[in-house]
């Protein structure tokens, strides 16, 4: 596995260059990942990692055009005083964000967006996961490498919370897929209810983590929420719930797919 620093200013960047991004490359099983994740968050206190998962192309078209409809990266007169002389062109200020000093601005905006958003919300979306989903669900569990779009990007996000992380990453733009707002709110509530830490985002996936594998008692009610988020019928919730139980007991990691 190979880990370098690429700083803020490339132009994969999924931040837009307010937050600071390793390539992390040669990833070949999900300890490997979790290493990874570790690792940074060690060396960087005060951080929280993000690394991207599936598309990081097509992840980053839509995070781009979600930040633009829900005017994530907007900045009053009063945001821009004081900011760094890269940020303004003859006197005027870019615009959108370029630098470390503007994910402040963003983050009081995805804070401000998401604040009223439950995970009763997110379940009412509507999500679904019928047989094929659910065996493609089940394939990236049992062999969660699969998933990952590598080299992958790793961001260093200056928040407390695993959840606050997809400030610099938001996702979800097409209408039939769980919204920024949705989508913290299913990771908040994966945390503070299940100890899933957030830490990755896709085009169709969000990744967690947990310290230690969860016992035969959360994975079910693990399985019970996940049944909720995809609006599982009663008639097939019991077989489900015990599919999803089965794919996640024994690891620490989970995927939860936030599109159609």
């Amino acid at each position: 596995m190979d880990i370098q620093f690429c700083g803020n200013g490339t132009r994969e960047n999924p931040s837009r260059g307010t937050c600071d991004a390793y390539r992390v490359s040669g990833i070949t099983s999900i300890d490997d990942l979790t290493g990874a994740y570790r690792k940074l968050a060690d060396t960087h206190p005060g951080f929280k990692p993000l690394f991207s998962l599936d598309d990081l192309s097509q992840a980053r078209y839509t995070s781009g055009h979600v930040r633009n409809n829900l005017g994530m990266d907007d900045a009053s007169e009063q945001d821009i005083i004081g900011l760094p002389p890269e940020c303004f062109e003859k006197g005027e200020y870019i615009g959108y964000p370029t630098t470390k000093a503007e994910f402040a601005i963003c983050f009081r905006n995805f804070t401000n967006l998401v604040a009223a958003t439950s995970f009763e919300e997110a379940c009412a979306h509507g999500l679904t996961l019928d047989e094929q989903a659910l065996e493609e669900w089940v394939g990236y569990q049992e062999n969660p490498v699969s998933l990952l779009d590598q080299p992958l990007s790793a961001l260093l996000v200056p928040v407390q919370q695993s959840f606050q992380a997809l400030a610099a990453f938001p996702n979800g733009y097409f209408v039939c897929d769980l919204d920024p707002a949705k989508n913290h709110a299913v990771a908040r509530h994966f945390a503070e209810a299940h100890g899933y830490e957030l830490m990755g985002v896709g085009a169709s996936y969000i990744g967690f983590i947990r310290a230690e594998p969860p016992d035969i008692a959360l994975a079910e009610r693990v399985a019970q929420d996940f049944c909720a988020l995809y609006n599982t019928g009663d008639d097939h919730l019991q077989a489900r719930v015990r599919a999803v139980t089965q794919a996640i007991s024994g690891r620490r990691h989970l995927w939860l797919r936030y599109v159609e």
